[in-house]
């Protein structure tokens, strides 16, 4: 073989055959081809294979073995991807073969049938004899009789009559061919080669019953006539003799229902027998009037009666449907299936056809709605029913001519489109009323799938832009959570696979800790609490510094709650969530059990004791920092502590006053800070005294944290992430916080490994700004490494830095761990790089390190395994007066009107009469109250009289004549 072609062997004509040893040997004809790799593709090899003279080609194979082969290396061909595997193969091993499996061309043989008093009897006599002609295919002689006598056959259509007593088959087979007599009578041939062949259709009536069946005689259809049978004695059929070039039996053969008569199953149980089909349109018998001349009967007026021992059930059944490899030789046979409804992607344009069938009633309707609303127009279903549908157009006043009717079709098991006068005379409707909100809402599901968050208003607005009709708000909403509910499952639901999700958290994720608390209450399992660690998020924090935020945050969903987060941060400065838990409300007996297993994960009591936690000083919480850590060090968000000192000490000033003593880095400056604010207000002053610096103010911060932050923003900022998380199913929330945690640490991951720098970005931002104020310091050196650092001001601070110690007497590089501004200016006097100075926490190793553990994903809820312990309930939830808020209650302060106009919140009422807050002077308690008497000498101005001449009297002293 050259190198630019490859060697091919095909073997055909042929069939597989089963070894002894359970290999496969194909028993036929091989032929080598020598092919040009660029022109060898699928579609080629079909070509190739039908030069070779097979055109009824059932499968292709492919393999590396000769003519035995192992099943196992038996390849199927169906694409262009097996035809490049097999080029693989070839130029691998030098050759490759290929076996052609060609269709089953025997016939099937039926019995033929006997009408005995009104039952069916067979006698079949099946003798093989030899035709030579232009075909050459071996025809079967057929023999039947039937034990009844035919005394007249008078032909309406060609006004021939038929003589009395016996008919000859050979007569009848001659009338056929000359065009006196056109209702056929056609025996199944047996198939040789290649040729195919057709049955046609006779329809016969005798005493009242039918038999149906089509003839076609030299590719042609005849029409059919209607044939009056008075009396019928006996028939006999001998020899019919077709054309060598008919069709093969087993072609679809009702031309009205689609149902036919060829099964292979028949064949399999009555080997050796042939199926003899009449179809003649007759008229009625035994005196009855005949149908008109050229009227064929409907679909409707077909009656099916007990033919070949079959009941009405299995003559009509599918089981005697042809196979798909039924081929049509003739173009003129009409095609006799109804359609079947498959949705379109529009159906603006879409006609439709009487005699489509649907699967159920629900795919009629469907489509019935999805039409009216792709056009506009206003249907209504005037009947459904568990057996019918119809539907009326209401376009045009009701006057309009569009009208469906779809049945269920017992035999078939299925439904179809009867009758359909597919005419609109209306004009389109922009409110189209067939629309349902459940039905909107199977047509959303992708939608909101991929936004979960639309609005209400852009789903109308969506709706109006795409199908051009209008719906409502509360159909729209309705419709949006029916599809939500449909995509992340209704909330009841979610609780009782509460414990298999569990198990596959711990399953994919293992060290991981998912702790389930419920109550049983009257022997149900009622849902309390859950707690879940992920691992990599234990071993993440270790990485860290050792401060750890804690907050919780209400749940908006069904059952309410309350979801409880313990947040760190990483060495960018950037929220690290850790655990997180729902629980059934805030207080100490939830925050007492949350920290135990927080506690737990974080290695014991010995390492808790260590960190720093952060908080907002929520319900119990302190409680249970003094039950389980007395002796940790705490710290309160001063941002939630100055929203409560602001209600009673308002004031811009005092808001300056009291920030800047939370962020004075040394005592002294604290101290400072609360004598000015004493000698602003007292009570202010006194109300944060109280308060014990070492909570709030970084005077009093350790340096075990190396975290100078006042504010628990860490907790807030993960809070915010999930604030339409909080509104979903239970698992569909904690789904969500762990997809957010594991994309998290990949990006950061990812990330990360982009970055050039040694330190990470926001803590070298930081870095950079306090170098650049260097330039208003000066230093002093003192000795090697000792410094004293002073304002460029007359009058400046001044401070003292010892490199050594990497100490500075304003605390801010012993509490942030990122040398501050003097310490800087000191180093770069004796020309060293700050950078390396600053704590291991914020450097790219340790970030590096702290995302290198990764979260596992876990599989869907099909996939999840079934866990043997009972199903959790719902709690029951307190239904609250009102309206449920899904935001934050802002202060009064907060609110605002619009961009360019706020509220006048935050202030105090003053009374105009007695100077007081709390009240106007309408509802003033001292308001004067209005005196009735009106003093003489200072007449009112409704009193005053305006002075007028004497002959023209004033407008109250005419008096108009009486008309008495």
């Amino acid at each position: 073989m050259s190198d630019d072609r490859i060697k091919v062997l095909v073997h055909h004509t042929g069939h597989f055959v089963i070894l002894d040893n359970g290999n496969l040997l194909f028993d036929g004809e091989i032929t080598e081809w020598s092919v040009d790799p660029d022109l060898w593709s699928y579609f080629g090899i079909l070509a190739s294979v039908k030069e070779l003279g097979h055109v009824d080609i059932k499968e292709l194979w492919y393999s590396l073995g000769g003519a035995s082969v192992v099943p196992d290396r038996l390849e199927l061909l169906t694409d262009d991807r097996g035809a490049m595997h097999m080029l693989n193969i070839a130029r691998l091993n030098d050759v490759v073969h290929l076996y052609v499996v060609h269709k089953t061309t025997e016939p099937d043989i039926i019995e033929m049938i006997d009408w005995v008093d009104g039952e069916v009897e067979a006698e079949v006599g099946t003798e093989m004899k030899e035709v030579e002609g232009e075909v050459g295919t071996e025809m079967k002689e057929v023999e039947a009789e039937v034990g009844t006598e035919m005394k007249e056959v008078v032909v309406e259509g060609d006004g021939h009559e038929v003589g009395k007593g016996d008919v000859d088959a050979n007569e009848v087979g001659k009338g056929l061919d000359e065009g006196h007599v056109e209702d056929e009578v056609v025996t199944q041939l047996e198939e040789v080669q290649e040729m195919e062949e057709t049955v046609g259709e006779v329809e016969a009536e005798v005493d009242g019953e039918q038999v149906q069946c089509e003839g076609v005689n030299e590719g042609e259809v005849h029409h059919t006539h209607e044939a009056e049978v008075h009396d019928v004695v006996d028939f006999e059929l001998h020899d019919v003799h077709e054309d060598d070039d008919e069709d093969e039996v087993g072609e679809d053969g009702d031309d009205h229902g689609g149902e036919d008569a060829g099964d292979e199953s028949i064949s399999e149980e009555s080997d050796g027998l042939v199926d003899v089909r009449v179809d003649c349109d007759m008229g009625s018998f035994k005196g009855q009037p005949s149908s008109p001349q050229g009227e064929c009967l409907s679909d409707s007026e077909v009656e099916v009666v007990d033919v070949r021992g079959l009941s009405d059930i299995e003559w009509v059944s599918d089981k005697l449907d042809s196979g798909p490899d039924s081929e049509d030789d003739d173009a003129t046979i009409p095609k006799t299936l109804f359609p079947t409804f498959t949705m379109p992607k529009s159906l603006g344009e879409y006609k439709w056809e009487v005699g489509t069938y649907f699967t159920n009633k629900k795919e009629f309707t469907d489509a019935i709605r999805t039409y009216a609303l792709s056009n506009g127009k206003n249907l209504k279903l005037i009947k459904n029913d568990k057996k019918r549908v119809a539907v009326k157009c209401l376009g045009a006043n009701g006057k309009c001519n569009w009208y469906a009717y779809c049945a269920y079709m017992c035999l078939q098991k299925s439904w179809q489109l009867r009758k359909i006068i597919d005419d609109h005379t209306c004009s389109r409707d922009f409110n189209v009323k067939l629309i349902t909100t459940k039905w909107l809402s199977e047509k959303m599901e992708k939608t909101v799938r991929e936004n979960p968050n639309m609005k209400v208003m852009d789903i109308r607005e969506k709706l109006s832009r795409k199908w051009n009709v209008s719906i409502s708000k509360n159909m729209a909403f309705r419709a949006r959570m029916m599809a939500k509910y449909s995509v992340e499952g209704s909330f009841k639901e979610q609780f009782r696979r509460l414990h298999d999700y569990g198990h596959e958290v711990l399953k994919r994720n293992p060290g991981s800790t998912v702790q389930i608390k419920v109550e049983n209450i009257n022997e149900e399992c009622i849902f309390k609490r859950i707690y879940i660690c992920l691992n990599a998020c234990k071993q993440s924090f270790i990485s860290c510094r050792p401060i750890i935020g804690l907050d919780g945050c209400f749940l908006k969903g069904k059952y309410g709650g309350e979801l409880l987060t313990a947040v760190g941060r990483d060495g960018n400065e950037q929220i690290l969530p850790i655990a997180y838990a729902v629980v059934e409300v805030e207080n100490k007996d939830s925050w007492t059990w949350f920290l135990e297993l927080l506690i737990e994960d974080l290695g014991g009591v010995d390492v808790a004791s260590s960190c720093t936690f952060i908080s907002d000083q929520q319900k119990g919480l302190l409680n249970a920092f003094r039950d389980l850590l007395p002796n940790v060090d705490q710290r309160y968000c001063v941002r939630h502590l100055y929203s409560n000192f602001r209600k009673q000490y308002p004031g811009k000033d005092l808001k300056r006053l009291m920030w800047s003593a939370a962020t004075a880095s040394y005592p002294e400056l604290w101290e400072s800070e609360m004598r000015k604010i004493k000698e602003v207000n007292l009570e202010a002053y006194k109300y944060l005294i109280a308060i014990p610096p070492r909570y709030w103010s970084r005077s009093r911060f350790t340096q075990s944290a190396h975290c100078d932050t006042l504010v628990n923003n860490m907790c807030e900022g993960f809070n915010s992430v999930l604030l339409h998380s909080r509104c979903k199913p239970i698992i569909s929330m904690l789904e969500d916080i762990r997809v957010y945690i594991m994309k998290r640490w990949a990006s950061n991951r990812n990330k990360m490994a982009l970055y050039q720098g040694s330190v990470c970005p926001k803590v070298l931002n930081r870095f950079q700004k306090q170098s650049w104020l260097t330039r208003y310091w000066l230093p002093r050196w003192s000795s090697e490494q000792l410094f004293e650092v002073i304002h460029i001001s007359q009058f400046g601070e001044q401070f003292v830095v010892n490199l050594d110690n990497k100490d500075c007497s304003c605390r801010g590089w012993l509490i942030s761990g990122i040398p501050c501004t003097h310490a800087i200016t000191a180093m770069k006097f004796l020309n060293i790089n700050a950078e390396q100075h600053i704590a291991h926490w914020f450097m790219k190793s340790a970030y590096e390190e702290t995302y290198n553990n990764i979260i596992y994903p876990i599989n869907g809820q099909h996939v999840w395994e079934i866990t043997p312990y009972p199903d959790i309930l719902p709690p029951q939830k307190r239904a609250m007066p009102g309206r449920p808020k899904k935001k934050r209650r802002l202060q009064a302060w907060e609110l605002k009107k619009n961009d360019s106009e706020l509220r006048k919140g935050g202030t105090k009422k003053t009374c105009a009469v007695c100077k007081e807050l709390g009240h106007n002077k309408k509802t003033c308690p001292q308001r004067p109250m209005p005196s009735s008497h009106v003093p003489v000498d200072q007449p009112t101005q409704e009193s005053t009289v305006t002075n007028v001449p004497a002959d023209q009297p004033t407008q109250e002293s005419i008096v108009l004549p009486s008309h008495e």
